[in-house]
């Protein structure tokens, strides 16, 4: 019997809105393993759902709630983190989740709020687990992001609509995107911006990566039923 692949659920600090939806109906598989990163723990109390861990220094989690949650989910696995530390929560979460056997992880609260410097490293976390294997994406109520290496593709449903860019997260990426309003075939790097605003056009559209990585960025929430990930 082929073993069933794990899930992980990330949620950070960063504000939700309605992807809150979506987190919930991801929480409810059988197939999934939640991490709430430091502040991210605040969603689980508010929802009244327990996460199986939570991770953090308490930098970026409200006073009370780490309280309420213990008194709310007594089987709450903490795991404390040294505020000096040269890392961050989010990726101490992926760490962990990856020790769990988990190969796709959706992190909510990792885009936005009011620190670009955790948006930024939790864009480079995606570079850094796609290489190893695991698929990260990073999803908020306005977009979708994820990182697809050489040997990778993602062909998104005919009913996508709204946009979709594509950066080179590497020196140079050869790349080819498909049945998009803009087809491309050629490399792209990451001093110019040039595969940006691109539309879906009825087709639904594909992008596929022969070298190098790329970053996906599309715009509205996610749906894991639009699109199609393959690789080599």
């Amino acid at each position: 019997m082929q073993k069933r692949e794990i899930t992980g659920i990330l949620v950070g600090a960063a504000p939700l809105g309605a992807e809150k939806t979506l987190l919930t109906e991801c929480l409810d598989s059988s197939d999934c393993i939640s991490v709430a990163a430091d502040g991210g723990l605040s969603f689980f109390v508010e929802k009244n759902i327990a996460p199986d861990y939570w991770l953090g220094d308490k930098d970026s989690l409200e006073d009370g709630v780490f309280r309420k949650a213990k008194e709310a989910f007594p089987d709450l696995n903490p795991v404390p983190c040294s505020p000096e530390k040269d890392d961050t929560d989010m990726r101490l979460g992926v760490l962990k989740l990856r020790e769990l056997g988990a190969k796709t992880i959706y992190v909510f609260g990792g885009l936005g709020g009011e620190r670009l410097d955790h948006t930024i490293a939790n864009i480079q976390m995606l570079h850094e687990f796609c290489v190893e294997g695991i698929r990260i994406i990073l999803i908020s109520e306005k977009e979708s992001v994820f990182v697809l290496k050489a040997g990778q593709s993602v062909r998104y449903g005919k009913e996508c609509e709204g946009i979709l860019s594509v950066f080179s997260l590497t020196d140079q990426s050869k790349i080819s995107i498909r049945d998009f309003y803009y087809e491309f075939d050629g490399v792209i790097d990451n001093k110019r911006v040039f595969t940006v605003s691109n539309q879906f056009h009825k087709k639904g559209g594909t992008v596929e990566v022969f070298e190098g990585a790329a970053l996906i960025v599309r715009s509205g929430i996610y749906d894991s039923g639009e699109l199609i990930f393959s690789e080599d």
